[in-house]
């Protein structure tokens, strides 16, 4: 029986959660859910009231948000390296940016994809984005600088924020014109990341279901 179960689907904010699960060589299961499903897979609703993904169910119960799910497997699986831990001194520094992540990024990468959360009308959803994308521009520059000694936020190995920002960096749209060549420090750390065998194996997994559900959606 595997050790955790992971609600998730593809290609989306999850996939944090999906490759810190890969990273610690835990054994796990994935349940494919459907975001937006009027009619949602109860055990996933028990897991997340929200129906948002990730959700983990595990042998302390379940776990649901992006930075709880990665730092509850990592602090559960020390023996990976994920955790900068109490006592260290770049421990503020760890909190600080898993913070930063989920506080200051996540929120405008939502804004760049869904406007409609916020705004019904199609003019405030775009002036919405375009306030957003000037914010994502200082929230990048913050970030470059701070992976300037790199390749990861704490040198040469991999935490938990690296795997937050990594798999968002994935997505060219959120970032404002230039693209993520403007950041060449977030350019590194994304090709640094994505050589990793559990990014690719998790990044292998999301194209497979999405191979599957085109092919699905075919017939």
């Amino acid at each position: 029986m595997p050790g955790y179960t992971l609600f998730c689907a593809p290609d989306i904010y999850a996939m944090s959660a999906h490759a810190v699960l890969e990273e610690t060589g835990a054994e796990y299961a994935v349940r494919w859910i459907r975001i937006f499903d009027e009619d949602p897979d109860p055990d996933f609703l028990a897991a997340s009231p929200h129906c948002r993904t990730p959700a983990l169910s595990g042998p302390d119960g379940a776990v649901f948000e992006t930075g709880a799910v990665c730092l509850y497997l990592a602090e559960r699986h020390p023996e990976a390296g994920l955790v900068i831990p109490p006592g260290d001194p770049r421990r503020g520094a760890f909190l600080q940016w898993f913070h930063y992540l989920a506080t200051t990024l996540q929120p405008e990468v939502i804004i760049q994809y869904h406007p409609e959360f916020y705004h019904r009308e199609p003019d405030r959803q775009a002036a919405l984005k375009t306030a957003s994308m000037a914010r994502l521009r200082g929230v990048f520059e913050t970030l470059d600088k701070a992976l300037c000694a790199g390749p990861y936020f704490f040198g040469a190995s991999p935490t938990v924020p690296d795997f937050i920002l990594g798999m968002q960096t994935l997505w060219d749209v959120i970032f404002p014109e230039g693209g993520i060549a403007a950041y060449p420090n977030i350019a590194r750390h994304r090709e640094v990341i994505c050589q990793r065998p559990a990014v690719q194996r998790m990044r292998a997994a999301h194209a497979g279901e999405y191979a599957r559900r085109r092919a699905q959606a075919a017939t």
